[in-house]
C-alpha cells in the first residue's frame, strides 16, 4: 500500500504533519470529510484543488529511491543533472477570505503520494508558504490594443468573408 504525506498548515506553521497508508484518493476523501467537521460555510469556502508538483532531486539518485518513484508511476523527467518528479498534490483549503483583490488560505491539508523526508519536506514549505500570507491577483488582462488601420482591415477581412460566403450559397442554388 503506497504511503501518504498528510500536512495541516493554519496560517504559515505546520500544525500536523504526518504519513499515512493507503490510496491517495481514498486518503483525499477522508481527509475532505474530516475537514468538513472544522470547516464554518458563513466564513470561509471550501474547496479542494489538484495541482502537479515538480520535485527536483540531484542526480544520481538511489536504486530505492527509483524503484518508489517508479512503483507510483509518477511522470519524471531529467533535465540536466536533475531529476523531476511530478506528483500530484490535493490542496484542500477550508479556512479562507476575500480581502478585496487578495485571496487568503489561513488553512489547509496538503495531501500527496510520500516518497522520501527530502520530499516531505518541500510540501511542508509548499503547505508553510500557502498559509504564510494573502495573495494578489490580477484582474487586468494583458489587453488587446487595436489601430485605426487594424480595425479597417480586420472590418475588410469580415466583409470580404461575408461576401465570399454568399458568392457560394448563390452558386449552390444555381446547380
Amino acid at each position: 500500500m503506497p504511503k501518504i504525506v498528510v500536512v495541516k498548515s493554519v496560517e504559515g506553521k505546520i500544525e500536523d504533519s504526518r504519513i499515512v497508508e493507503g490510496r491517495l484518493p481514498d486518503v483525499v476523501k477522508e481527509i475532505a470529510r474530516k475537514t468538513l467537521e472544522e470547516w464554518d460555510p458563513e466564513k470561509s469556502d471550501f474547496t479542494i484543488i489538484k495541482a502537479r508538483y515538480e520535485l527536483r532531486y540531484k542526480l544520481p539518485i538511489s536504486p530505492d529511491l527509483y524503484d518508489i518513484i517508479d512503483e507510483l508511476n509518477l511522470e519524471k523527467f531529467r533535465e540536466g543533472n536533475n531529476l523531476i518528479v511530478v506528483v500530484p498534490v490535493y490542496t484542500i483549503s477550508f479556512d479562507n477570505e476575500w480581502l478585496e483583490d487578495k485571496y487568503h488560505d489561513k488553512a489547509v491539508y496538503v495531501v500527496t503520494y510520500y516518497i522520501d523526508e527530502e520530499e516531505k519536506k518541500q510540501i511542508e514549505e509548499y503547505a508553510v508558504e500557502t498559509t504564510k500570507a494573502p495573495k494578489e491577483f490580477q484582474q487586468e488582462s494583458p489587453g488587446l490594443t487595436l489601430t485605426e488601420e487594424d480595425i479597417a482591415k480586420l472590418e475588410a477581412g469580415l466583409e470580404e468573408e461575408a461576401q465570399t460566403s454568399r458568392k457560394r450559397r448563390t452558386s449552390r442554388k444555381k446547380k
